[in-house]
């Protein structure tokens, strides 16, 4: 089973998704906020990492960086999941910020084809 972890501020976007990858088979941790992020990816250890970039006190990329400090989490797939300037995204993307990224706002299934691949 495939393991995600979403990090967002906002608990109607984290209930929605989860929600929605609960149905479709996928185990799911929410994390609302940054504080303390790190140390529960390192424990759950998830295959996917959903990161908002707009987070209050510290930002998603920020939190990704420290994250990819994590050994246990090198295999993580880390897909952007924001309604952040998509440029802005598609540019951490190729910077190695991020796998992928995810305008919020679009299809869950879109989201699911993003983790998969």
């Amino acid at each position: 089973m495939t393991r995600v972890m979403i990090v967002d501020d906002s608990a109607i976007v984290t209930k929605m998704v989860s929600k929605y990858l609960l149905e479709k088979g996928y185990e799911v941790e929410v994390a609302n906020s940054p504080f303390g992020v790190s140390g529960r990816i390192k424990e759950y250890k998830p295959d996917v990492l959903l990161m908002d970039l707009g987070l209050p006190g510290l930002s998603g990329e920020k939190l990704i960086d420290l994250c990819k400090k994590c050994e246990e989490c090198a295999r993580t797939r880390v897909v952007l999941f924001s309604s952040s300037d998509e440029q802005n995204m598609k540019d951490l993307v190729k910077k190695g910020v991020a796998h992928d990224y995810f305008m919020k706002g679009s299809s869950l299934r879109e989201l699911e084809d993003k983790m998969r691949t």
